[in-house]
């Protein structure tokens, strides 16, 4: 994906458009899991997406607010972000293995270095630094998200 062709804001919407996706995702996966252990793991996940959903709005907010030149967006436009979004995080839509914890979490971590690789490069992409920091806040707590699921995982595995 070529991070140039958006700005700083489209990409803070991305990112919270991201969580909104990750949430819904594990969600839906929760529904179809036949497993009660997984049901709480996807149900858990859910929720930090949420957390995260709401931090990922509160840091794009204060973006937009020292630039208030920040665009609005139509319904075109969030289609579009959404649809990029789509790309980044889950992108093969809901497969199986929802009663697999290990499977479960395989695919959440896959889908956090996705994450971790376009905050990463939206950072460096940037010219404004305030939005460089705030990128970097982002890629900061998704490592600390990654590193929570690879414990996680290496419990299962023990």
């Amino acid at each position: 994906m070529n991070v140039h062709s958006f700005n700083d804001i489209e990409g803070l919407r991305i990112a919270a458009e991201m969580e909104r996706r990750g949430g819904e995702y594990y969600r839906r996966a929760a529904k179809l899991s036949h497993s009660p252990e997984a049901v709480d793991m996807l149900l858990f996940l859910a929720e930090d997406e949420a957390r995260h959903l709401a931090e990922f709005e509160k840091l794009a907010r204060r973006v937009a607010q020292e630039r208030p030149d920040a665009p609005e967006y139509d319904a075109d436009t969030n289609a579009y972000l959404s649809a990029i979004a789509a790309e980044i995080v889950f992108p093969g839509g809901l497969m199986h293995g929802f009663d697999s914890p290990q499977a479960i979490l395989e695919g959440a971590i896959e889908s956090e270095k996705d994450s971790i690789l376009f905050y990463s490069a939206l950072a460096s992409a940037t010219q404004d630094e305030n939005s460089r920091v705030v990128f970097r806040e982002i890629e900061r707590q998704e490592r600390g998200h990654l590193n929570q699921l690879t414990q996680m995982l290496s419990r299962i595995d023990a």
